[in-house]
């Protein structure tokens, strides 16, 4: 190996990280809204509703992302060129920018995922809760509010932030769209110079420090959160 180039690579694949970070989060901000969306459609009593939402569900868990990242590339400038010339209007959809492309897939992916998550969190605080809190005068909404809510978001944001992690792995798959974040880069970098071994080299050790400083920050606010948690011990 030749840590010269390996250095270069990694000073190169590391300017690109703050753009993979914002996607990221971008992506994961859009799924929870999306998640939420699809949680609260599924609690209703509309059976056509409710089931519309658990196919979606069904199906984007079931598909593989890559799949839905390559569906969305090449069929979102096909949509917008019907929409275009339905309406007569000036869409340039023959050079849409694959960002687009790859926020709506991770999006749509993820909100699958996140709307299980949600379920589990309001699952997990019990309904005799939401009862005790009714005998003492507090209303439906009170009690949701000021007592389901706050559990629920301290289950559930620990979840979110994991995901997190997991989402800027995933996003490795982008490259199939010219969308570059680390591993497009590593791609790049190891094109120009055919030392691949290097190029992947610092793209792993730049994955590492990513996940071990984010998932050492994230425990430490799920520590914080959990931090009035009494352990009961019978």
């Amino acid at each position: 190996m030749n840590v010269n180039i390996f250095t270069h690579d990694l000073r190169g694949i590391w300017l690109v990280v703050p753009d993979t970070l914002l996607v990221s989060v971008a992506i994961l901000a859009l799924g929870i809204v999306l998640g939420m969306i699809l949680y609260v459609l599924q609690q209703r009593n509309n059976f056509i509703i409710r089931s519309i939402c658990r196919l979606y569900v069904s199906y984007f868990r079931g598909v593989p992302l890559l799949i839905h990242l390559l569906i969305f590339y090449y069929g979102l400038p096909v949509v917008l060129q019907v929409i275009s010339t339905a309406f007569n209007l000036h869409i340039n959809y023959e050079h849409l920018n694959p960002i687009y492309a790859v926020l709506l897939s991770y999006t749509m992916y993820s909100s699958s995922f996140i709307s299980e998550i949600i379920r589990g969190s309001f699952m997990s605080v019990g309904q005799d809760q939401i009862e005790a809190a009714t005998a003492l005068g507090y209303s439906r909404a009170q009690a949701f509010w000021k007592i389901k809510l706050p559990q629920s978001l301290n289950e559930s944001v620990p979840k979110f932030l994991n995901y997190y992690v997991l989402l800027i792995r995933q996003l490795s798959l982008a490259f199939m769209v010219s969308f570059v974040d680390i591993f497009a880069k590593a791609k790049l970098e190891s094109a120009i110079n055919y030392r691949y071994i290097e190029s992947f080299c610092a793209a792993a050790v730049v994955y590492w420090i990513l996940c071990v400083v984010l998932t050492f920050i994230f425990k430490k606010y799920e520590n914080y959160l959990r931090r009035y948690e009494k352990v009961v011990v019978v």
